[in-house]
């Protein structure tokens, strides 16, 4: 008990105060204790063996039979350097009434408590968790995996949640159909690639509007990947989500190992006069270093070029039509930049389909097929007046426009 010689900075705790309590049972009387307490503790600078007396105090209120109580508690020292790791860790284990404002708002808890939490698999706490204002890789993962539709809502929308690639490509593929958890997650600042990918093919056009506005996706590529998942719209979809500073040799590999690296994706990539991301594709695919690639590629060095397209498995038929987009480059002085890039699409699709399109070779055509597929009319028609002769989607079909142009 505090008695009558207690120090000045305790004065404001008398022993009126204590009499009161003692006489006075009810919930009411020792939440304004507590009140007091915590002003005290608020305003005065305790010597150690005070600090211990209301740090005691404390204690014994937090483990007060009556819920009310250790709700104040709670309320009253999620934020104050008096929660020892100790009481936080009780306060967290009791109802969730109580554990609620240490589990949201308190600082510094050790991920070892939250992932003890997380584990009991009580939802209100898992939901409080899920919302505090920074959340370590390990426990942001563990609260990906509890299965609750509205704690995994809150997780993905709170950017304080350290999300692993992989969590984040785990929660798109069990929840990308999940308007509650699809919105959150189209508008993180960052997903991965593979995400993105996922959610796109299954997400309301609500939530595909969000990714396109807050990732800067091309809607046309987005509905095509919807509509047709076509190489192209693959790379164009995933160039712009990459994490910023992300080297395109990274998005390279990962396209890579998903098997879509293929001879339609190097040629669009080519022909769409993105040199930095074909340089890194056929580097990846021949195991060289990127810089060596793009040399190769604005150097118009067609016999190394024509090395690494070897390591990298395209087939020797179907060289012709990347030596052609090259030389185009070459002789237009076009770089890889934003500027020229209509220009270049425009003359490297002409002079493809003038020096390629007859082919007898059935890979030839169909590599043809996927390298015009989706194009507006007017690039094709420029294309073609370019190459001076129709397009012939197919070999045998009827030109567009019916008789074809002249």
């Amino acid at each position: 008990m505090i008695g009558t010689g207690m120090s000045d900075s305790l004065e404001g705790l008398t022993a009126a105060d204590v009499q009161h309590l003692a006489s006075d049972r009810t919930p009411d009387a020792r939440i304004q204790l507590l009140g007091k307490l915590m002003r005290i503790a608020e305003q005065a600078l305790l010597a150690e063996t005070e600090r211990t007396l209301v740090r005691d105090l404390l204690v014994r209120l937090a483990h007060d039979t009556a819920r009310q109580v250790r709700e104040a508690v709670a309320w009253q020292i999620y934020n104050s350097p008096l929660l020892s790791d100790d009481l936080a860790r009780d306060l967290a284990l009791d109802v969730t009434s109580v554990a609620f404002p240490v589990l949201r708002h308190a600082g510094n808890l050790d991920d070892g408590l939250l992932l003890e939490v997380i584990g009991a698999g009580q939802s209100d706490k898992q939901m409080a968790i899920a919302a505090r204002a920074h959340l370590s890789c390990d426990v942001a993962g563990a609260l990906a995996e509890v299965g609750n539709l509205a704690v995994i809502a809150t997780l993905v929308g709170n950017e304080g949640a350290d999300l692993s690639d992989q969590s984040l490509l785990s929660v798109a593929e069990k929840y990308a159909h999940v308007p509650l958890v699809a919105e959150p997650l189209a508008g993180r600042a960052y997903l991965p690639a593979s995400a993105v990918e996922r959610m796109v093919a299954h997400v309301s056009e609500k939530v595909r509007d969000l990714l396109v506005e807050r990732h800067r996706l091309s809607p046309v590529m987005v509905a095509e990947i919807v509509g047709h998942g076509r190489d192209a719209a693959t790379l164009a979809l995933l160039r712009p989500i990459s994490r910023p500073g992300m080297e395109a040799s990274a998005l390279a590999v990962h396209l890579h190992e998903q098997g879509r690296l293929g001879v339609s994706l190097l040629l669009r990539t080519l022909c769409g006069g993105d040199f930095d991301f074909f340089a890194a594709a056929i580097a990846t695919k021949s195991r060289v270093r990127k810089a060596n690639a793009l040399s190769l590629l604005l150097d118009g060095k067609w016999e190394g070029m024509r090395a690494l397209l070897d390591h990298a498995h395209v087939p020797k038929h179907l060289f012709r039509p990347f030596q052609v987009a090259m030389r185009v480059a070459q002789t237009t002085g076009y770089r890889g930049d934003a500027e020229g890039r209509l220009a270049f699409q425009t003359e490297a699709l002409g002079r493809i389909y003038a020096e390629c399109g007859q082919s007898e070779e059935r890979a030839m055509d169909n590599l043809l097929l996927q390298l015009f597929d989706q194009k507006g009319d007017a690039l094709v028609d420029a294309a073609m007046d370019i190459a001076g002769m129709p397009f012939l989607p197919v070999r045998g079909n009827v030109p567009r426009g019916g008789s074809g142009h002249t």
